[in-house]
């Protein structure tokens, strides 16, 4: 069986920040890995070059222009064109979120009779289809997505239900993310301290640790507010990333030395491996990857029951999970993780077996090489 050749289309890759921007990243790579020639079509922003190399996949930036719904035509116009043009080149085109890409990748795929995938992204009620519904523009996009037929992938069982609605009678299949449980696993005692060493962490300290964007539906202010009065003065509180909440996290940590800021990195595996916890307060979520990252680091896991969270991480045997705008069980779970000593591990050891169960990367690419040749079942 010759390898495959798989253009993938994001409005964002790296060095961007996002769920979506990580999880194209880590498909193509793994991809690429495995013997398949990866394309990236994304955006020119930025002073970014217009094509380069990242982590064996090549990544090819088209010229945009003006903000808004116009860059959106343009980059839309681009990406069909480099599709049609570039017929010989790809096997199957997979879109990252049902953005305009999406609408140009579905119809390359239609006209030249391959596999079109379309990866829907956020969360129930506030994501990409949400947001496309209250506009008469967006529902055109959604009606036009829906007669092309793409097929839909859902991260979660609920993004699928509601993704329904928005779509009509198009085949969505619920396929988690992924996650390289190679890469991302757990530290030895001598590893943990090394590493704790050369982040400047005291060895004795319990972290908690947040990765991905710094949005309101994270709510890490929130949060944090919550986390100083439960968690004790040998806790410490680690959030790396970027966003438009940035200015309110990075006020939290300067009034708290317990709380620090890094900035985003693409090797996160070293941060994970360091540290004893995760968090993750969203008012709403697809299947967070920097969630199943920190699993499969054998992290213990304190966050809110939303979308697809519930689905990875078990109350009680992974993870201690709070209802959305519960203040008290989230002090509650804090304090449970930071000061009885050994259930953080016992809940992290059991979070990686799940992680390795459910959600290995191996697993996803078989699915998804299976899509690119066309098969369905």
């Amino acid at each position: 069986m010759r390898p495959l050749s798989v253009a993938m289309v994001s409005a964002g890759f790296w060095p961007a920040v996002g769920g979506a921007e990580r999880q194209a990243l880590e498909l193509s790579a793994a991809l690429a890995a495995r013997g398949a020639r990866v394309t990236v079509l994304t955006r020119r922003l930025g002073g970014l070059p217009a094509r380069e190399t990242v982590r064996g996949v090549e990544v090819r930036r088209l010229p945009v222009a003006g903000r808004g719904t116009l860059q959106a035509l343009v980059f839309m116009a681009g990406v069909l064109g480099w599709l049609l043009l570039h017929w010989t080149e790809w096997d199957a085109v997979h879109a990252h979120l049902a953005g305009s890409p999406a609408l140009a990748a579905a119809a390359a795929g239609r006209l030249l009779g391959r596999p079109a995938i379309v990866k829907l992204g956020g969360g129930r009620g506030i994501g990409e289809l949400a947001a496309s519904s209250r506009t008469a523009s967006g529902r055109a996009k959604l009606r036009a997505l829906g007669l092309l037929r793409p097929r839909f992938l859902a991260v979660a069982a609920d993004l699928a239900d509601e993704a329904g609605a928005f779509l009509g009678p198009a085949p969505i299949e619920v396929l988690p993310n992924g996650v390289d449980a190679e890469r991302f696993a757990p530290a030895d005692p001598a590893r943990k301290r090394a590493l704790r060493a050369g982040l400047v962490w005291d060895e004795d300290a319990f972290v908690f640790l947040y990765a991905g964007r710094f949005s309101a539906e994270k709510r890490l202010p929130w949060f944090l507010g919550l986390w100083r009065e439960a968690a004790g003065e040998t806790a410490r509180a680690v959030l790396v990333g970027e966003g438009p909440e940035l200015a309110a996290v990075a006020a939290a940590a300067d009034d708290d030395p317990r709380i620090s800021v890094l900035a985003p990195r693409e090797d996160l595996a070293g941060l994970y491996a360091a540290a004893d916890a995760f968090f993750l307060p969203s008012t709403s979520e697809g299947l967070s990857n920097a969630l199943l990252e920190a699993m499969a680091s054998g992290l213990a896991v304190v966050a809110s029951r939303v979308g697809g969270t519930p689905e990875a991480a078990e109350d009680g045997r992974t993870a201690l999970l709070f209802a959305r705008d519960d203040e008290a069980g989230v002090q509650a779970a804090v304090r449970r993780l930071a000061g009885e000593p050994g259930l953080a591990a016992r809940l992290g050891a059991a979070g990686r077996a799940r992680a390795l169960e459910r959600f290995s990367l191996p697993r996803v690419l078989d699915r998804l090489e299976a899509l690119y040749r066309g098969e369905a079942a």
